[in-house]
Parts: structure tokens; C-alpha cells; sequence
């Protein structure tokens, strides 16, 4: 708690006592420990940045980026962006997992209850995803949790030029 340094304590030719220097080391201790806590609560950790270019003939791709965490955080949100749509038709859809023992294919397990995903049929140009929703027990991150792109839907009818997904934890 601050504590206001009273007029006497510094008015010109006082002695400057271990009081006032005790109520300054308080305060500064006091600041910095606020200052602290606003700066971990409203970190943002992006914790994927992935573009994803001419893409090949791939109907789905596991393990395409992988992340470990040196923070804790919360996942806090994912965007699915597409770019140019042309003929492509179909889903375009992403999916991350989360495993807190190791790399292993078994341990992942999905941070969505419904995944990002983009329907080039009805998309425009630069559309993004707005569907996904969270699986609440798991989008806490730890620390040496390991974070997994994984991409379980490609759209048909030709080849995406380029997509870009990103995800952002606090």
C-alpha cells in the first residue's frame, strides 16, 4: 500500500531520518510488485505463427509445427486465415493439441470442442475462422507443455496458396 511522505518530513534543512527512507523503500517495493502483476496479467504469448504456402496435395497433416511452452499462459484465441479462395471448394480446417508429458503421437490432446475451420465454398477472399470453441480443461498451459499444429481438413479442388494461422495466449 502506498504511503503519502508527509510536507514536514521534507521540507528544507530537516535531517533526512531512516523513517523517510523506510516509507520511500516501501513505496518503490509496493510499485514495482503492482507494476509486476499488470505486466504478467495482460502479456500476450504468441505461441504459433504459421504460414502455410502452396500447399501440396495433402488431404491432412499431423504434427506440422510443434511449440514447447516456456511460460504458463492461457489460450486466449487462433485465427484461420485464408487468402485468395479461386475454385478451391471444401473445409479448410486446423486443430491444435496439447500434451503435458512429451512428444509422443498418443499424449496430444485437442485444446477445441470445435475446431477452427474455413468453408472455401461459401468463403471470400481473406476470410478468417470465428467457429472454434475452446475445451476449457485445456487451454492451460504450463510450462514444458508441448503445443501441436495439426491441419485435419485441406479444401479440393486445387492447390491453397497460402493460409495463415496464429495463436495467442495471456
Amino acid at each position: 500500500m502506498f504511503t503519502a511522505i508527509s510536507a514536514l518530513a521534507i521540507t528544507v534543512g530537516s535531517a533526512i531520518k531512516k523513517e523517510l527512507w523506510d516509507i520511500i523503500r516501501v513505496n518503490f517495493n509496493n510499485h514495482e510488485t503492482r507494476l509486476n502483476a499488470v505486466e504478467s496479467v495482460l502479456k500476450k504469448v504468441p505461441f504459433i505463427k504459421f504460414d502455410l504456402r502452396n500447399s501440396a496435395s495433402f488431404s491432412a497433416a499431423t504434427g506440422l509445427y510443434y511449440y514447447e511452452s516456456d511460460d504458463t499462459f492461457t489460450i486466449t484465441n487462433v485465427y484461420l486465415r485464408i487468402f485468395e479462395v479461386g475454385a478451391l471448394t471444401g473445409n479448410f480446417e486446423i486443430d491444435i493439441k496439447k500434451s503435458v508429458t512429451d512428444l509422443d503421437g498418443v499424449s496430444f490432446v485437442s485444446v477445441f470442442t470445435t475446431k477452427p475451420s474455413v468453408n472455401l465454398s461459401t468463403a471470400s477472399d481473406y476470410d478468417g475462422s470465428i467457429n472454434q470453441v475452446f475445451d476449457v480443461g485445456q487451454i492451460n498451459v504450463a510450462v514444458g507443455d508441448f503445443l501441436r499444429l495439426d491441419i485435419t481438413s485441406m479444401p479440393a479442388n486445387g492447390i491453397m496458396g497460402k493460409a495463415m494461422i496464429t495463436a495467442y495466449g495471456e
